[in-house]
C-alpha cells in the first residue's frame, strides 16, 4: 500500500493515508472471524460427526465463544490496556524530563513488541526490513509447480481469475461510494484507494491458519476428511497465486507512479520541523535547537525563534 515514505508524502494526502491504513488494519482483522465461521461450519455440519442441527449449534457456539470472545475481544482489551498504560507512562516521564531522543527510540522499539503504533520514526525502517525478509520467505516456500500442475484449476483460468479479482475486488465499490467517503476528494484518489489493496502477508497467514485447522478435520479412521483435503488444495493454489499476482502488479505500480511527473511539495522548514512527536508533545534534538537559536539569521524575536525558544529550557535542563 503506497501510504508511507516519500512517494506517499508527495502524492497522497494525510487524511487519505490514514483512512487507507485504518481500512487495511480493519480488513486484516475482520478476516479472522469470517475464516473461522466457514471452518467451523465445514467441520461440524454435512459430513461432520454431528448431525446438521447439532453441528450448526456447535459451530456457532465455538465461533461466538472461542473466536469472538476468547480471541478477538480479549485481544482488543489487551491492546487497549497496553496502549493506555504506555501512554500514561510516557506522559509522566516526558513531564519529568526523563525522555530524550535515545530514550524515545528505545520506547518505540519496546512498544512495538506489544502493539503497532500509528506513527513513529522507526516504523518505515522496521517495515522495510520485515518486508524484505517476508518476501524472501514467500519466494522460498511458494508452491510454484502447483500453479501449472494441480487437480483444481488450469493455469489459463487461474490467470483470468487473478485479473478479475484484482480489478473487481475493490475498485468498483470504492469508486461508487467515493462521494460518501469525505477523505476521497476526486476520481483519481478513488481509483488509488480502490486499486491499491495488496494481497500479501495476511492472506498467507490466514491460509496457513486454515490449513492447520483443516488437517484436524478427520474421519472415523483418523484420516483427513476428503472434503477438507480438497478444500485445502483449493486454498493453497488460489491464495498463493492471488498473492503472487498482487505482489507483481501492485509492486510494479509504485515505480510506474514514481516515474510520472508530479508536483513537488514545498520543503519543510527547518524552523518548524520536529524531531519526534509523542502524543501532543514535541521532543526536539537539543543541539539542533540551540544551533538554530544561536546561528540562524534574523532577530531574536522572530516567530520561528520564539517557537523554538520555548523548548530550550526544558531540553537544556535549565
Amino acid at each position: 500500500m503506497p501510504v508511507k515514505g516519500k512517494f506517499a508524502d508527495k502524492n497522497v494526502p494525510k487524511g487519505l493515508q490514514r483512512i487507507i491504513i485504518a481500512e487495511s488494519g480493519a480488513n486484516d482483522g475482520l478476516g479472522y472471524p469470517f475464516l473461522f465461521l466457514a471452518l467451523y461450519i465445514i467441520k461440524y455440519t454435512d459430513d461432520g460427526v454431528l448431525g446438521q442441527t447439532e453441528g450448526t449449534q456447535e459451530a456457532m457456539r465455538l465461533w461466538l465463544g472461542g473466536t469472538w470472545g476468547d480471541v478477538i475481544l480479549l485481544s482488543i482489551a489487551y491492546g487497549a490496556t497496553v496502549g493506555w498504560i504506555a501512554r500514561r507512562l510516557l506522559q509522566w516521564t516526558e513531564g519529568n524530563n526523563y525522555v530524550d531522543r535515545e530514550s524515545f527510540l528505545v520506547f518505540a522499539i519496546a512498544l512495538a513488541l506489544f502493539i503497532k503504533t500509528l506513527d513513529d520514526s522507526l516504523e518505515p525502517t522496521v517495515d522495510m526490513l520485515l518486508n524484505l525478509s517476508i518476501f524472501m520467505w514467500f519466494g522460498a516456500i511458494c508452491p510454484w509447480p502447483k500453479f501449472l500442475y494441480n487437480g483444481i484449476i488450469p493455469i489459463h483460468r487461474l490467470i483470468f481469475l487473478g485479473i478479475l479479482i484484482l480489478l473487481l475486488r475493490r475498485l468498483p465499490i470504492v469508486f461508487a461510494l467515493r462521494k460518501f467517503i469525505h477523505q476521497i476528494e476526486d476520481e483519481r484518489q478513488a481509483i488509488l484507494v480502490g486499486f491499491f489493496g495488496p494481497i500479501g502477508v495476511s492472506a498467507i497467514f490466514y491460509l496457513y491458519i486454515g490449513l492447520d485447522f483443516l488437517n484436524g478435520i478427520t474421519d472415523q479412521n483418523g484420516l483427513q476428511r476428503a472434503d477438507a483435503a480438497v478444500l485445502a488444495e483449493v486454498m493453497t493454489v488460489i491464495v498463493w497465486f492471488l498473492t503472487v499476482c498482487s505482489i507483481i502488479v501492485h509492486g510494479l505500480s509504485i515505480p510506474l507512479g514514481k516515474s510520472t511527473p508530479t508536483k513537488q511539495s514545498a520543503p519543510v522548514s527547518a524552523s518548524t520541523r520536529p524531531i519526534y512527536r509523542i502524543g501532543g508533545s514535541v521532543i526536539l534534538d537539543k543541539s539542533y535547537v540551540f544551533t538554530f537559536l544561536n546561528e540562524s539569521p534574523g532577530p531574536a524575536t522572530s516567530p520561528a525563534k520564539r517557537r523554538m525558544g520555548q523548548f530550550a529550557p526544558r531540553i537544556g535542563g535549565k
